[in-house]
């Protein structure tokens, strides 16, 4: 039985899943835990290189090569970093994992919901999150934050109506997986932080009975 604990973050682009990671990160460690953050893609060497190829604009792939892909990334993730900091008993927190394939390549890119689920099947065979959460926020909100931040990867660069779909998305699939919260980022980054640090401490409590 392993030791640590895997949060995931998930969500819409612009939807602050990222800064509610880092926010978490600290809150954690001030309690006392031994956290590891960590994304995908990019959380290992190789897959930083993948994490490049992907968001470059001027690659333009077909949505299972990127499935493909980032299932080449999740592997080297979860044998080299996921599997050994649960061990250790690392709290270890995801920026992105399944779900976001589910979504993107599955729905979005039109790949289906069935195939993503079968290429990464591996993967949930290996390790389950203890939590998802996902964050969503209205894509129109969203997509003005991409702007004002200043991003440009492929994912950055698409329409409306892509960031309307990926929200969907995540708003459909948030309900199909165990152990997965969806939260609403409409309100302030202190509102979400709460309400996310609430689903974090019911995690806790129900591994303390």
């Amino acid at each position: 039985m392993r030791k640590g604990k895997l949060i995931v973050f998930e969500g819409n682009d612009g939807s602050g899943k990222t800064t509610q990671l880092i926010k978490v990160e600290k809150y954690l460690k001030e309690k006392g835990y031994k956290v590891l953050t960590t994304r995908e893609p990019g959380g290992t060497e190789v897959g930083y290189r993948i994490r490049k190829l992907l968001l470059d604009p001027q690659y333009k792939m077909d949505g299972l090569t990127e499935a493909l892909l980032l299932a080449a990334d999740r592997n080297e993730h979860v044998k080299n970093v996921l599997i050994p900091a649960l061990d250790e008993g690392y709290i270890v927190l995801c920026d992105r994992y399944i779900l976001s394939s589910v979504v993107y390549q599955g729905i979005v890119r039109g790949v289906g919901v069935e195939n993503i689920l079968k290429l990464n099947s591996i993967f949930e065979d290996r390790i389950k999150p203890d939590l998802y959460i996902v964050l969503t926020l209205d894509p129109e909100i969203a997509l003005q934050r991409i702007k004002m931040a200043g991003k440009n990867d492929k994912l950055d660069l698409e329409d409306l109506e892509f960031h309307r779909r990926v929200y969907s998305g995540f708003k459909e699939v948030s309900k199909w997986f165990e152990r997965c919260v969806n939260i609403e980022a409409q309100g302030s980054e202190k509102e979400v932080f709460e309400k996310v640090c609430r689903e974090i401490e019911k995690l806790f409590e129900s591994r303390e009975k």
